[in-house]
């Protein structure tokens, strides 16, 4: 774990294994500003071609979840996918034509995310399992009681936060850090179990969210993600861009809290480099 953190709670996190069916790929139909409806690709299935590192913003679909989509039929079950399963944990394919395949969680939405290779993708289909080694729920870094961390396995954690700044403030690079207007549908909601929908329209957000890419790293002020997600003047909120944005208004790039609390906690420097891309391929 590249990291000189000391982090809580890491030989005594719990690990257990998940499962979860690819589901079918849905065709949204989404009111645009304009008024128009427009029918399109969105959320669920396999999607093709498309992964970490390629930008979420500029395809024709709605609510584009990148690489394969997993829930579960029974919904006890499902909920404890959503909950348990974290960003970097592995991901294995358990039957099918792309069975032992290994892939990695890269977001959440209504489904866990999943990467896997392109080879992978095209021998895998809707109904076809997949089991998670999930590892990361009760995660903490050590000294920092305002600190949360959300859906994070202790080895990605280790690159979000590498370490500390010389004044002992906690290290993050982002892409971008956007102000509280960009958090729109998912406000209220459990930041473990669902993401934060961007609203990437307004003039100061829009610039900015254009070049954003799956897998980029961002922080998104006055935010308090520790509960349920709620505007806190003075706090940050940090999560990775994990769905594509949508037509209709009010939602757009979808953002999977990682970590937040109070700002002067940490220091953040912008890179445009800083995404967690570069984990599945670790």
């Amino acid at each position: 774990m590249p990291t000189d953190l000391p982090l809580f709670h890491t030989e005594r996190l719990v690990q257990v294994r998940l499962s979860g069916q690819v589901a079918p790929s849905a065709a949204n139909a989404v009111v645009r500003p304009d008024g128009q409806l427009a029918v399109l690709p969105g959320q669920g299935g396999v999607v093709l071609g498309i992964g970490p590192g390629d930008p979420a913003g500029s395809w024709v679909s709605d609510h584009l979840e990148p690489g394969a989509s997993l829930r579960h039929p029974d919904e006890a079950a499902n909920r404890a996918l959503q909950i348990f399963a974290c960003l970097g944990n592995r991901a294995t394919v358990i039957d099918g034509p792309a069975a032992g395949a290994i892939g990695r969680v890269v977001g959440k939405h209504g489904a866990v995310l999943v990467a896997f290779s392109d080879e992978t993708l095209a021998r895998l289909g809707p109904g076809e399992w997949v089991a998670i080694e999930a590892r990361g729920v009760g995660l903490a870094i050590e000294d920092e009681p305002d600190v949360a961390v959300h859906s994070c396995d202790p080895g990605l954690l280790g690159l979000l936060v590498p370490g500390r700044s010389p004044d002992g403030r906690l290290r993050v690079t982002a892409v971008a850090q956007l102000p509280a207007a960009a958090a729109a549908a998912g406000m209220g909601m459990p930041a473990a179990m669902f993401n934060l929908d961007l609203e990437v329209e307004a003039p100061e957000i829009a610039e900015i969210a254009a070049g954003l890419r799956f897998g980029d790293v961002v922080v998104l002020r006055d935010q308090d993600h520790r509960f349920g997600r709620q505007h806190r003047a003075g706090w940050l909120a940090i999560g990775s861009i994990a769905h594509g944005r949508s037509a209709g208004g009010g939602h757009g790039l979808g953002l999977v809290t990682l970590a937040t609390g109070p700002a002067d906690r940490f220091e953040v420097g912008i890179d445009p480099r800083a995404t967690i891309a570069d984990w599945w391929s670790v």
